[in-house]
């Protein structure tokens, strides 16, 4: 199980728990993160999932994949730290990573 920290975009903090292997996004809707859109249902199909991830010191991320480089291309909001978490699967290395939602784009996707 990995355990790690939720920012919202109004800054409010929560601690969530996945399993490993589960996606970031499937472990936050478990834990009733509602501001995680994911209009595509996961499938990397949009950039609504959008959230900047920091991991534990190092620690580094698995690379983006092309397809969720094209993804995170078409936000205006994109970072260094910027992942889809549809794409991003927890492992026991990434507890306590802090995960902050990015912001709303507006759904132009």
């Amino acid at each position: 199980m990995a355990r790690f920290t939720v920012q919202t975009r109004n800054g409010d903090q929560m601690e969530v728990t996945g399993r490993d292997g589960a996606t970031l996004l499937k472990a936050m809707r478990k834990a009733g993160v509602e501001e995680v859109v994911a209009q595509c249902g996961g499938g990397c199909a949009c950039a609504t999932c959008h959230v900047y991830v920091t991991p534990p010191e190092g620690v580094a991320l698995p690379p983006v994949g092309p397809a969720e480089a094209r993804m995170l291309a078409t936000s205006r909001y994109r970072t260094l730290s910027s992942r889809l978490s549809c794409q991003l699967k927890l492992e026991p290395g990434l507890e306590q990573m802090l995960v902050v939602i990015a912001p709303d784009d507006g759904g132009d996707f």
